[in-house]
């Protein structure tokens, strides 16, 4: 899973974030560079105890649980390959929903972005775990009412007035309720509808132990020289991977994140983002203007024209072609669930993203070479773009042979689909490429990965909607 992850789509994060605490070194805590430039710091001490023996203990309880929810699909599994009873396979499944929710959101965030990838897992996998991508279960109304008294004070309905004790959506950091301002607040208006975000209580401490098993088990595997595995750099991997996790924690980040996102198109009144209302917001609740709209896909249905379907696939990929070539600051969650339709008031439609607390930003070395990437692709240079690759690898431990047979692999991937374009089959090019990299021992840039994932998402979304769309002409 962790290889899995490197390669595609779990590579990439912030600007920046590591783990010395995990890693083996004596620091315990966990820097992470905010969008501000702000570093953050976590205490593991904190949140795991002062001792190596508190943190150990820690550690094995959460295995022990992490046990008994696997222990059933040992049995389970089994019984449903061998039987041909439907109720014993529903149940299977139903199960393994069940524990992967019940285990956290590591273990969430994994499933989610594996449901997503159905070239690389069985489709009845992909389809069941999808359930994941929508809502996932939720915390009890006594958290909530806790969370908001700690944060907006004792009187918080004088602040906010929720629509019931339900929420209208869960995920694997929080959950989110429908409210409306009970007084005006900075420039808000009293009765703005806005949508509150509500932390699920302990995921700080579950993810922290989640990941300092990871990158025990990491080193672990690292360390056995038969398995030659150092070349995957797994504890990088790790960092990066929780180089995701760990500012999606802070929900003030997510925050800042729809702030710059809406300097970055604030020209353009057909692609917006809500806006949060930052004298409210914290680390453990986002407060944002509620987003009133049809889901995306509800688009693919009949009964919609077909110039609708047409100006919504343009609208999709001019948001992600803007960030990716323009701003630099890519949405990395760009699934369905995430894409909601409304109208202005001149009769337009209008996209609304929403759920940004997982960015891509890249930098400007990052950024060049990521234009050069796909412009070699373009032109069909597999050759340079295989160098550009590898150039800007970390951790590249590749021979020259290596090296020369990924750059060969890739060249001859771009001859034999020279019928199609990058820009049109990025998934194909993504698999293939992460296929030769694994061959050759190549570690490839994340970064270029998670961005070529976003693309394809937005690409597929389009293309149903309107499937005589050209993204290079967009491009």
């Amino acid at each position: 899973i962790l290889t899995g992850a490197a390669l595609s789509a779990y590579g990439v994060g912030r600007s920046r974030a590591y783990c010395e605490a995990f890693a083996g070194g004596g620091e315990d805590v966990i820097h992470i560079d905010t969008l501000a430039g702000e570093e953050e710091v976590m205490d593991v001490k904190t949140l795991l105890g002062n001792t190596k023996l508190s943190r150990f203990w820690a550690a094995g309880k959460r295995i022990v649980a992490l046990s008994l929810l696997a222990a059933p699909m040992t049995l389970l599994y089994p019984l449903a390959a061998l039987s041909n009873a439907q109720s014993i396979n529903e149940f299977t499944w139903e199960y393994a929903l069940y524990a992967t929710e019940k285990a956290g959101p590591t273990f969430i965030k994994l499933c989610q972005w594996a449901s997503t990838r159905a070239d690389l897992f069985p489709i009845e996998f992909c389809s069941r775990f999808a359930r994941l991508q929508d809502s996932t279960r939720g915390h009890a109304w006594k958290d909530t009412d806790k969370l908001l008294r700690e944060t907006l004070g004792e009187d918080w309905r004088d602040t906010i007035d929720l629509v019931g004790e339900d929420p209208i959506g869960s995920g694997c950091i929080g959950q989110v309720y429908k409210g409306r301002l009970a007084k005006d607040v900075g420039l808000h208006p009293k009765g703005m509808v806005v949508a509150v975000k509500i932390q699920h209580p302990n995921v700080k401490k579950k993810v922290t132990i989640d990941f300092y098993l990871l990158n025990k088990i990491a080193a672990l595997f690292e360390s056995i020289p038969r398995l030659n595995l150092s070349y995957l750099s797994l504890r990088d991997s790790v960092e990066q991977f929780g180089s995701i996790m760990f500012p999606q924690l802070d929900l003030s980040c997510e925050a800042r994140n729809l702030q710059q996102f809406r300097h970055d198109f604030r020209d353009d009144e057909l692609i917006c983002f809500p806006q949060p209302l930052m004298e409210l917001s914290s680390s453990d609740l986002l407060i944002e203007e509620f987003v009133h709209g049809n889901p995306i896909l509800s688009y693919m249905k009949d009964g919609n024209t077909l110039q609708d379907r047409r100006d919504l696939a343009e609208l999709g990929l001019r948001a992600v072609l803007n960030m990716i070539f323009l701003h630099d600051f890519v949405h990395g969650d760009l699934h369905p669930g995430n894409l909601l339709v409304n109208k202005t008031d001149r009769g337009k439609l209008r996209l609304n993203l929403i759920d940004a607390g997982l960015v891509v930003k890249m930098g400007p070395a990052d950024h060049k070479n990521l234009i050069g990437v796909m412009g070699s692709f373009v032109k069909r240079d597999g050759r340079n773009a295989a160098k550009l690759m590898i150039d800007n690898s970390k951790h590249c431990e590749a021979t020259d042979l290596d090296v020369e047979l990924f750059c060969n692999g890739i060249a001859q991937i771009c001859k034999d689909d020279e019928q199609n374009n990058f820009m049109e089959k990025i998934g194909d090019y993504v698999t293939d490429i992460c296929y030769m990299a694994c061959k050759h021992k190549v570690k490839l840039e994340a970064k270029f990965i998670n961005v070529a994932l976003a693309c394809e998402i937005v690409e597929g979304i389009a293309s149903s909607l309107n499937p005589d769309l050209t993204v290079q002409e967009m491009a």
